[in-house]
């Protein structure tokens, strides 16, 4: 018995080393907010929108968590395509104990990052993303650094003109 004793107590701690953190322990930051990344682009849809080009960031977000809508920042790496202002959907609006009245997404969102140029060369992509959330009622995480990947195929070409309007004429004189 007094041999067992030992083997018994050296059972026991690995049992509670190897135990899932506690459900009051914050998850850590990839983990609460997840996102993935992926070339877009549409056609015009008979409702009269125009055409997506471009890259959407969705993410992940676990329940009991937020992101702060104005603490998202994106670049494109290499930086060698173009790209416009972040599109974001407007979020809920909150009083936040930590930054005051603010914008904020649960669940799930999708933010649109479009493109500025009509070629995009095509190659291995990383969105780098800034981005700053917080556990409800828990803490606020830094500021925190992620990256997603997103490839652009061979031929991929995003329209210079919006759908709505007819392509530039060619110049008279020229061969067609």
């Amino acid at each position: 018995m007094k041999k067992l004793l030992p083997v018994l107590a050296t059972c026991l701690a690995a049992a509670a080393s190897a135990a899932p953190a506690s459900s009051d322990e914050p998850l850590d930051p990839d983990k609460a907010f997840v996102p993935t990344a992926r070339l877009v682009a549409t056609a015009p849809a008979a409702a009269g929108t125009g055409e997506r080009h471009g890259i959407d960031v969705e993410y992940r977000i676990e329940p009991g968590y937020y992101l702060y809508r104005n603490r998202l920042k994106f670049e494109l790496h290499p930086a060698n395509v173009l790209t416009g202002p972040p599109e974001f959907p407007p979020g809920i609006e909150v009083d936040d104990p930590f930054l005051g009245k603010s914008a904020i997404f649960r669940d799930r969102v999708t933010i649109h990052i479009p493109f500025a140029v009509s070629m995009a060369r095509p190659g291995h992509y990383r969105v780098r993303i800034v981005a700053q959330g917080c556990a409800e009622d828990r803490i606020c995480y830094s500021p925190f650094v992620q990256e997603v990947a997103v490839n652009i195929p061979p031929g991929y070409r995003v329209m210079d003109f919006p759908a709505t309007q007819a392509p530039p004429a060619a110049p008279r004189g020229l061969p067609r």
